[in-house]
């Protein structure tokens, strides 16, 4: 059954025939314990190249019918093969993970065969897409492969741990589930979790094929022209909502959604122009505009760290970038105070790594260094564009705040936020000062950000 379930991965990731088996005679070189007798061909794991949507790759499926999926020498080696082969032709490589530890029989060797796929995973890091899918369970230094994988997707009845949840001090009083997807979905963010076998492999399948080269132009004038159904997103400030809207044909790709939703990550194609998104997010909300989980409000140091890592790839893919500002500033919790000026500042070098072209679009009020912070024009290495909703406030900090600071003793203090307001919060004061190049309205955001991405 299980062997029947490597296969049947693979049979669902890839065109139909298109799987060609790289090592299938391979074996077990070990003979301690008897393992000799217990060996079988492909030693826990099918290798080879097939074809998803017409585009070549790579891929393992880890077979828990040979030695319960254990990990040997020769199992690694030929995980590692495949990178060396990926990295001559520039392919993709996707590892379908369904593994019982390191094979206890071969000691150091298992562990030597693990370092080198390790190898092969660092050097290819610059160069190639890689995806990993877990299914089954992925566990103690396996889990080293999935996180230096570009995406990880899972499940949700796999188990992805680095100890086991029962060895964690005091865990008999926590009852933390560390193994289960949910935990990796939510807490460490490690893996995007999808509930299915079959979810999990369309994930990649579309994940993939998204890669494929652009064809700028491929919309039709009623679709290139289309407006945006501004009216709740605009008094939500939907950033998940505006996404879909301005994709083509209303598709975005979201990446990661259950980790740190208050920062979006994904793709968007615009014009066939496809584009790396990180935006700041205010709320969760269902179709019809309901609100179903309340965020934190501003940037945190988890959403930060998220959207480096997101762009990080970005760079490496050499896509162009959109960013979506609606923060008004750091969100007020405890791990803000911790750890989010290194969050952040790995989020701006990432964006300052970035060499194609970037849009900053600005749906939400946005104040002091939240909004140089999510890629704006202050930043010289930031936005080449930055393009600002007419309903929007830009500037330091909200009046009332500012006239409480400058005006404390004034009797008129009410009326001064009001003069302050229109000075230094204007969406327009910012354009008249040349840090806003375009103040548009809400319908409009497709066909502005598809033509600056067009010129840039």
């Amino acid at each position: 059954m299980a062997e029947n379930k490597a296969w049947e991965r693979l049979n669902k990731l890839l065109d139909d025939s298109s799987f060609v088996e790289l090592g299938a005679y391979v074996s077990a070189r070990s003979t301690d314990f008897s393992l000799k007798n217990q060996a079988e061909p492909s030693d826990g794991v099918i290798t080879g190249y097939g074809q998803i949507g017409g585009i070549p790759v790579f891929v393992y499926s880890q077979n828990r019918a040979v030695l319960n999926g254990t990990m040997g020498e020769m199992h690694a080696k030929k995980i590692a093969d495949l990178y060396d082969k990926a990295m001559r032709s520039r392919t993709p490589v996707i590892g379908l993970i369904d593994c019982g530890g390191f094979r206890l029989e071969e000691s150091v060797d298992a562990l030597d065969g693990f370092g080198g796929i390790l190898a092969k995973q660092m050097e290819s890091a610059e160069k190639l897409l890689t995806i990993s899918g877990v299914f089954g369970v992925c566990a103690g230094g396996m889990t080293m492969i999935p996180a230096m994988s570009d995406f990880t997707f899972m499940t949700a009845s796999a188990d992805m741990f680095v100890n086991a949840p029962h060895t964690i001090t005091d865990n008999t009083v926590m009852a933390r589930e560390f193994a289960a997807s949910d935990f990796q979905n939510t807490v460490s963010g490690r893996a995007e979790v999808l509930e299915t076998e079959d979810e999990v492999i369309a994930k990649i399948r579309l994940l993939v094929s998204l890669f494929e080269d652009a064809v700028y132009g491929c919309c039709d004038m009623a679709e290139l022209n289309r407006y945006v159904a501004s009216g709740k997103i605009v008094e939500n400030t939907d950033t998940r909502a505006l996404l879909r809207e301005c994709g083509d044909f209303g598709e975005f790709t979201e990446i990661r959604p259950g980790y740190c939703p208050e920062m979006v990550t994904g793709f968007l194609k615009l014009n066939g122009i496809l584009t790396g998104v990180a935006g700041n997010a205010g709320n969760l909300f269902d179709e019809q505009g309901n609100v179903i989980q309340e965020l934190p409000k501003g940037l945190t140091a988890g959403g930060c760290k998220k959207a480096a890592d997101f762009l990080t790839f970005c760079s490496k893919m050499s896509l162009p970038v959109l960013t979506v500002s609606t923060a008004e500033g750091f969100a007020a919790l405890e791990e803000t105070e911790r750890s989010l000026p290194e969050s952040l500042a790995e989020m701006m070098r990432a964006l300052a790594g970035l060499s194609e072209a970037r849009v900053n679009l600005i749906i939400g009020d946005t104040y002091g260094s939240a909004y140089v912070a999510m890629n704006t024009k202050p930043l010289k290495t930031g936005s080449c564009m930055t393009i600002a909703w007419d309903c929007v406030k830009v500037g330091m900090m909200q009046a009332e705040k500012a006239a409480n600071i400058l005006f404390s003793q004034d009797a008129s203090q009410d009326q001064q936020a009001v003069v302050y307001e229109s000075r230094q919060n204007s969406v327009r004061s910012a354009a008249a000062h040349g840090l806003i190049d375009s103040v548009i309205e809400p319908k409009d955001t497709r066909k502005h950000l598809i033509m600056a991405f067009s010129m840039l």
